[in-house]
């Protein structure tokens, strides 16, 4: 059983607040957010390839993006 720091008030669960008085129970664990640059990635690709389709002479820029991408990658493999 967990005590609130505040007010006092015993629950049988833990929980980030108190049901008693509202406030934040302490220490609070910090839960990180799952990894979504994989999804953010995909998600920017398939947008500059709808923008592509749609835009007459984009996939001329979309061409130069993927030639600084590849760039970039063996820049960073000599390294």
């Amino acid at each position: 059983m967990s005590e609130c720091s505040f007010c006092g008030a015993l629950a049988e669960k833990h929980y980030p607040l108190c049901h008693a008085c509202g406030a934040l129970r302490y220490p609070v664990t910090k839960i990180s957010p799952p990894n979504i640059t994989g999804l953010q990635k995909k998600l920017k690709l398939s947008a500059s390839v709808a923008v592509a389709i749609v835009v007459p002479g984009a996939l001329l820029v979309l061409a130069a993006m993927g030639v600084n991408r590849l760039h970039a990658q063996r820049k960073k493999r000599k390294l």
